[in-house]
């Protein structure tokens, strides 16, 4: 795989989008490289982390680098792994349509058809709405 995904258990998550999305962003095959998923704040948001696997590679190669404070972080999981990967001389690419997440006040429900993932449904009701929304706007 040339990809390393994670998605929090919480969220709708459609891997055929991802795969439109990093078709579209074109990274250079081999790169080290991850994806910023979401406008809000820091603008990676754990719900949905994407790094190539030379990224996640290089992450294994120097964890104990970012765990002796690499990139100065402070904060979530999160943050954390965004400044790791920066201290640790990993790029990046923008793709903010990536993740629509209610923590970043995007709270309008799932009726987007380009989205990868949403976040967060914490019952599985509000999983399964959303996922048909989902679905029912690709169409």
């Amino acid at each position: 795989h040339d990809w390393v995904v994670k998605v929090d258990p919480d969220a709708v998550f459609f891997p055929d989008r991802l795969r439109s999305h990093i078709s579209k962003l074109g990274p250079p095959q081999g790169s080290r490289v991850y994806l910023l998923n979401n406008e809000y704040r820091f603008q990676f948001m754990g719900a949905l982390e994407v790094m190539t696997r030379e990224a996640a590679t290089l992450y294994f190669e120097n964890a104990h680098v970012c765990n002796k404070g690499a990139g100065g972080h402070t904060g979530g999981e999160d943050y954390y792994m965004k400044t790791c990967l920066n201290g640790i001389g990993v790029d990046f690419q923008k793709d903010y349509a990536l993740l629509h997440d209610k923590y970043a006040a995007q709270d309008d429900g799932c009726a987007n058809g380009w989205s990868a993932a949403f976040h967060f449904f914490k019952k599985v009701s509000s999983w399964e709405e959303c996922h048909q929304q989902a679905l029912d706007a690709r169409q």
